[in-house]
């Protein structure tokens, strides 16, 4: 009997699976494939919404006349009618500097002979 349990028809039985899953193989591949594809395109699509969303409360923002007066203060330097504007030049050193570099761009300019003003001005610019 053990000789007779492995037939003719389960050999082409185990044929036809094994074909079957050969010609399946490739579309399932493919399957998978479109998948990740589609969850790809679906994180670009919530990624665009959220940069749509981004850019509408800009918009809404721009609506708001105090918001434009800010933006022109800020961007182009605009002041209002009645109302003085001025830049600040050199200000902003850094909190550690030394008292002498303090007191050489205390100076102006003007004051210093061309070269030692030339060099102070590369000194300034090698330390920003």
């Amino acid at each position: 009997m053990p000789a007779k349990a492995f037939s003719g028809r389960m050999l082409a039985l185990a044929v036809v699976m094994i074909a079957i899953t050969i010609m399946l193989a490739p579309t399932v591949k493919i399957f998978f494939d479109k998948r990740a594809e589609l969850a790809a395109l679906s994180a670009d699509i919530a990624a665009r919404q959220a940069e749509q969303d981004g850019l509408r409360q800009q918009i809404s923002r721009w609506q708001d006349p105090n918001y434009v007066k800010q933006q022109a203060r800020d961007r182009i330097n605009m002041v209002m009618p009645g109302e003085s504007g001025y830049w600040v030049f050199g200000g902003d050193l850094p909190a550690g500097t030394s008292s002498s570099l303090t007191a050489t761009a205390a100076q102006d300019p003007a004051d210093l002979p061309w070269v030692d003003s030339l060099w102070e001005s590369i000194r300034r610019a090698a330390t920003d």
